[in-house]
């Protein structure tokens, strides 16, 4: 029996005279005559016969002609379509044609990150339309070779991309063809010559109609233009570099190399304008460069301490990918490019092995996958535990989250290439700005910052009692002039920023009517924020009980400069307060009072809301901050001086019990009966 007959006979049982082949014989011996056995073959056969059919209908590959015609649709498509509307929409303003420049920039990022994520799912849904209009099967999803055309469609829809960015910029590829014909037909020499007076009239137009076809300009002049006579004007030369850079007092800093490959015409780089702008910086330029300055020293040394590592480390960041491109060449896909690549950078990039990579998309790449994991494995152990409260788990992934760039840092990263741009276009040296794009207005500003946690300082609630409890504070400081002991102290109770307080030497602790205080300045190596910050500050009662005084006088013998000699600059920023942000932040975690947000600027914090507190007058709480006078008035006000003992009478509002801790200088708090000299401060004379 084979087993055509016995499908054929069943197939006539069930459906009259229709056979399953359509006519088509298919003779397969079954090899027995056993009807049962036959019928079983035959469904074996069938079943096999499904899944090769299945087989090679899953791994049907698409021919290259088909790969070809696919693509090129695709590609045609996009190109044509942007041509269509680019050439029937109606005008639009400048804000508007930059958010479509913006929206195409959007779209690369997408199509790049696809690349960076090797996931080109993206482009599944375009493929798809085009195979349909064409009545091409596409090959099934996850294949080898899905994967592979999904690769190219990718390529493909990014370069259609930026080709439309460019076309909306006016930049095409080639010439119009109209145009190309034009000059071809103008130029063949296959064309017969014309006699001169038949090619005049064939060439003159009506006046009318010319007016018509092309209507005169609101900016042609009312004059007809005169023909030149005599030789022809040489056009206008572009001023020479060392007058450009002198013009603006900056050619005496601009380092020697950079000034010969300028003067040679060779065109300026991304990295070397990077490092002009540090130079000028750091020789005490201000960011005036549309004006004639002159450096300062000075200037340019407190630039660096407080400005100069961040500046380079936003400039590294920069010059990875477009450090050895010319500047004015840099097209703003690659600039949107860089800026979503620094949006995702983490917040300790370069810090430690753990965020080092070889560069930073693969520092990203590492850090997400490292994030990734450690979310996935929170999970798998809360559902192992029996949770399916979805709420908890996401609490409980989110946990793992390694922080981000806060927007201010990622905004002033973003903004020091525009800073770069800006410079070179007002020293002249370019004609524009690629950055100028690397802005952010107020509305995205607090936009940017709506995403992120709040996490600005506060003061210390009952926290503050914990710190207090901690072992420097209770015998163990290192010696009588600990920092760790004093320095906390001198910011809560007196408000001093943590420079002012680590650079305070015993001859800037004086009295005044029996009472001591002590002068923050600007001198000699050391740094206030701004003029307003020189002011006298009353010491606090409590600060006198815990031997502030005795720890002054022993430096004085001593000839010691500071009151804290151990403390040490940086070597980034040249201050004191570098290393000691440094001790303070280890201390606080290593003994279990590490809480974000609250630092050493938060016990300044916590002084000024004391004050509010105690009702202190306006005049009287900026004086002791170091704040700008509120107005004209206030300020002739406290120029002739707030008297130290008005501002005592604040100070001592400041709650604190010496009895809390322990000094480091024995002897001290002394009690009451031993109270004598400047324990004046309290307000008592002899």
């Amino acid at each position: 029996m084979t087993r055509s007959k016995l499908v054929a006979e069943t197939q006539e049982e069930n459906s009259g005279n229709q056979t399953l082949f359509g006519g088509i014989p298919l003779c397969l011996s079954l090899k027995t005559h056993g009807f049962s056995v036959a019928a079983e073959l035959a469904r074996r056969l069938s079943t096999l016969s499904d899944q090769i059919f299945l087989y090679a209908t899953a791994t049907m590959n698409l021919s290259p002609q088909d790969v070809t015609r696919l693509l090129t649709a695709l590609a045609r498509f996009e190109i044509e379509a942007a041509d269509r509307e680019r050439a029937l929409a109606d005008p639009r303003s400048p804000q508007l044609a930059q958010a479509a420049l913006e929206r195409e920039a959007a779209r690369q990022a997408v199509l790049r990150q696809a690349f960076f994520q090797q996931d080109y799912t993206v482009v599944e849904e375009p493929l798809r339309h085009v195979a349909a209009h064409l009545g091409i099967e596409l090959p099934e999803a996850g294949s080898e070779q899905a994967r592979l055309l999904a690769y190219e469609a990718t390529r493909v829809l990014l370069d259609a991309s930026e080709e439309k960015a460019r076309r909306d910029r006016g930049i095409f590829p080639s010439p119009s063809p109209y145009f190309v014909r034009a000059i071809a037909e103008e130029t063949s020499p296959g064309i017969p010559a014309q006699s001169t007076a038949s090619a005049i009239a064939e060439r003159l137009i009506d006046k009318e109609v010319a007016t018509k076809l092309f209507p005169p300009s609101r900016f042609a002049s009312c004059e007809p233009a005169h023909e030149k006579s005599g030789p022809e004007e040489t056009p206008t030369e572009k001023p020479a570099v060392r007058d450009l850079l002198k013009k603006r007092g900056v050619l005496q800093s601009c380092p020697p190399e950079l000034l010969a490959s300028l003067e040679s015409g060779e065109p300026i780089t991304f990295d070397r304008a990077a490092d002009f702008y540090l130079k000028l910086k750091e020789a005490g330029f201000a960011d005036e460069w549309h004006k004639y300055q002159r450096p300062d020293a000075a200037v340019g040394r407190k630039w660096v301490k407080s400005s100069g590592a961040s500046a380079k480390t936003s400039l590294k960041i920069w010059a990875e990918p477009l450090g050895s491109k010319v500047f004015t060449e840099i097209p703003e896909e690659e600039i949107e490019a860089a800026i979503n690549v620094i949006r995702s950078l983490p917040r300790l990039h370069g810090k430690g092995k753990k965020y080092t990579a070889e560069s930073y998309p693969a520092l990203i790449a590492k850090v997400e996958a490292r994030e990734a994991q450690a979310m996935d494995n929170a999970e798998r152990e809360l559902r192992r535990q029996g949770c399916n409260n979805e709420a908890e788990i996401r609490d409980a992934r989110l946990a793992h989250a390694e922080p981000r760039l806060r927007a201010e840092t990622y905004m002033r990263i973003v903004r020091m290439a525009n800073r770069v741009g800006t410079m070179l276009e007002q020293l002249g040296l370019v004609g524009t700005n690629p950055f100028s794009i690397c802005t952010f207005s107020n509305r995205e500003a607090k936009a940017l910052k709506m995403t992120e946690e709040n996490v600005a300082r506060q003061p210390w609630d009952d926290r503050l009692n914990e710190l207090f409890a901690t072992r420097v504070f209770k015998g163990n400081a290192a010696d009588e002039a600990d920092p760790l002991f004093w320095m906390p102290l001198i910011g809560y109770l007196m408000g001093t920023r943590m420079e002012e307080a680590a650079q305070a030497g015993p001859d800037d602790v004086q009295s005044d009517e029996g009472i001591a205080y002590l002068i923050v300045r600007q001198a000699l190596g050391d740094s206030v924020k701004s003029e307003n910050a020189t002011r006298k500050i009353p010491v606090h009662p409590a600060l006198i009980d815990l031997g502030f005084m005795e720890l002054v006088e022993r430096a004085r013998k001593r000839g010691d400069r500071r009151l804290f000699p151990s403390l040490t600059r940086g070597a980034n920023k040249g201050t004191l307060t570098e290393n000691f942000t440094k001790a303070f932040g280890y201390y606080r975690r290593t003994n279990d009072v590490y809480w974000h947000g609250l630092d050493f600027h938060a016990l300044r914090t916590t002084f000024h809301h004391r004050l509010v507190d105690g009702s202190c007058p306006g005049a009287h709480r900026r004086k002791l901050m170091g704040h700008e006078p509120l107005d004209e008035g206030e300020r002739a006000y406290a120029q002739k001086g707030i008297s130290i003992a008005s501002l005592f009478d604040q100070v001592k509002k400041i709650p604190f019990d010496p009895e809390r801790v322990q000094s480091p200088i024995p002897g001290f708090p002394e009690r009451p009966q031993e109270v004598q000299g400047l324990r004046l401060a309290h307000g008592s004379k002899s």
